[in-house]
């Protein structure tokens, strides 16, 4: 038998073990034509649910000596839950399992897969407990083909541990097959069909009528961060409104930006920008009241003593929210909290709730979000997991905020699109609307790797269930933008540039148009939002307005001539 060889020392030997005594389970099958399966879990279960497509390509626990699909293994390199072969390029990876720990009673636990001399690279992450099963979903797309590839589990601090692996799963799909359940979602979530009936006064059918349909405002919020440097100038202002419904202020309402020295509040240039937005029609999300970062704290706020700064915080919520009350749609309350923690080791760790609970009495129209880096990017990080996200914002529900939003900032390298998706889905069992409020790509990728990267991402964020809205971080400054620009300071179009225009001019009706049939009916499929109609018989026409809201059922529209 060939001994496959990693570059990684030791995996060989395992590698060989696992073919003697894993046998047929380890043998890659044929995709099938199935459907993604957006169905997730975040809180701990008794038992394990059976295991995503009948287990995929691992069939794990379908093994003769196996038959609950159960295993336990250490946690580390040394020691793969599964050995899969023949993975392919391009392909879209999805990963799932459930797993439980022996010994300690918590843990954040990795997925790892180590391609054949690659390295090994983060899948998954879920935190554990021993006293019930938690569930595992991610995924990978591989940039070349292997021949050998091992996935295991490592605990966070990277000491060993005993852990129970229960119904397995690796479910490859093509890239047309992943395109294909973009666009069914999008089909079911993001459009609606409509019936256009046309009668006499009299009640009578019009049949052979023209009926011209055109869509005037999207459902769906796609926007952009701005900066001062749109004040003033208008060739920025008409590119912007001429593309987004929503839009976020960079830097203005930063408790840095409003009161750069106690006492000192400056409102002008937040004030002027949301004159702009307003009238335009343009929702707008407030960004942010805290941010936990002590880098990003005003200096003379890093000084005061905790009492007060217990009074200047309840200061800026008030001042803040007092002031702009029902002009945001959404604040998110206390920036980056998973990675930073200013105000609670200074106020105390009930400092969170206490702000959430403040600005919902001031402002209880807007949605208040958590806001965070790192969730949907990568699971990497060991202070962002999907899992460690979840759980905060249970224990600030469970204190008493009223958190009614999911931030995802979304600052992608490359981005992992199976990992995505199964982060969305995770998130989305908590059945509150998720955000994408910073989406950008680095810019230590040249122009067109940042546009196909980010045509990636638009793409599953656009086409994910749970998904309410997606924000770019691409406010345009003379010097450029923070990662990613669209345009330059001239407002010619960058790659990515196109990339929006194109997936904008994607994702609204044009214009759609027919005559009645023999019932008198016109029939289309258009995106959610506000429409003109036009209908024009026997040298009349009449116009009306209507919109397409969500809903599974036909919208019917009835007009008379």
């Amino acid at each position: 038998m060939k001994m496959h060889r990693f570059a990684l020392p030791g995996l060989e030997f395992l590698v060989l073990w696992m073919l003697l005594h894993c046998g047929s389970e380890l043998a890659a099958a044929v995709p099938p034509d199935g459907w993604y399966d957006y169905s997730a879990h975040t809180d701990c279960r008794g038992q394990p649910e059976p295991a995503l497509y009948n287990g995929g390509i691992l069939k794990f626990g379908n093994s003769g000596d196996d038959p609950d699909g159960y295993r336990t293994t250490e946690t580390g390199v040394f020691s793969p839950a599964f050995v899969v072969y023949n993975l392919n390029k391009t392909t879209m990876y999805t990963f799932s399992c459930w797993v439980k720990l022996e010994g300690a009673y918590s843990a954040l636990i990795t997925a790892r897969l180590a391609p054949d001399n690659t390295g090994a690279r983060c899948i998954a992450t879920v935190l554990a407990r021993s006293d019930c099963w938690a569930f595992v979903k991610g995924g990978f797309v591989l940039d070349w083909p292997t021949q050998t590839s091992v996935i295991f589990f490592q605990n966070a601090d990277k000491t060993p541990m005993k852990i129970t692996v229960a119904s397995g799963s690796l479910q490859p799909f093509t890239t047309d097959q992943w395109a294909m359940h973009q666009q069914d979602t999008i089909r079911k979530r993001r459009k609606r069909v409509a019936t256009i009936h046309v009668a006499d006064p009299q009640g009578a059918r019009v049949v052979g009528a023209s009926v011209s349909v055109q869509q005037t405002a999207k459902d769906f919020p796609i926007g952009s961060a701005i900066a001062s440097t749109i004040l003033g100038n208008q060739a920025y202002q008409q590119w912007f409104v001429d593309r987004f419904n929503a839009a976020v202020f960079e830097d203005e309402l930063k408790w840095y930006s409003t009161e750069p020295m106690s006492g000192l509040l400056r409102f002008d240039v937040p004030d002027q920008m949301l004159a702009f937005v307003r009238s335009h029609r343009v929702m707008v999300r407030g960004h942010n009241i805290f941010w936990e970062n002590q880098d990003a704290t005003p200096r003379w706020v890093k000084n005061l003593t905790a009492d007060d700064l217990r009074a200047a915080v309840n200061t800026r919520i008030q001042s803040l929210m007092t002031r702009y009350r029902g002009e945001f749609a959404h604040w998110d309350v206390n920036n980056e909290m998973l990675h930073y923690n200013f105000y609670e080791q200074r106020l105390g760790p009930n400092a969170s709730m206490e702000f959430f609970s403040v600005a919902q009495d001031a402002d209880p129209l807007a949605t208040l979000f958590m806001n965070e880096y790192n969730v949907i990017e990568t699971c990497d990080d060991p202070f962002s997991t999907v899992d460690t996200y979840v759980a905060k914002l249970k224990e600030l529900q469970s204190g008493g905020a009223i958190l009614e939003g999911i931030g995802l900032e979304g600052h992608f390298s490359k981005p992992n699109i199976p990992l995505m998706r199964a982060i969305l889905d995770k998130l989305a069992t908590l059945g509150l609307p998720i955000w994408f409020t910073e989406i950008d790509i680095s810019n230590k990728f040249d122009a067109q790797t940042q546009a196909a990267y980010l045509e990636q991402v638009l793409r599953e964020a656009y086409s994910h269930p749970a998904v309410s809205g997606v924000m770019l971080w691409t406010a345009l400054h003379p010097s450029g933008c923070y990662q990613m620009c669209l345009t330059d300071w001239n407002l010619s179009n960058l790659p990515t540039g196109d990339v929006i225009d194109r997936l904008l001019n994607e994702w609204r009706t044009l214009q759609a148009g027919g005559q009645t049939d023999a019932h008198g009916a016109y029939s289309f499929s258009g995106y959610l939002g506000e429409y003109v109609l036009t209908v024009s018989y026997n040298n009349r026409t009449t116009q009306a307005t209507f919109s397409l809201s969500p809903g599974d059922e036909t919208r019917h529209i009835n007009v008379q001539m």
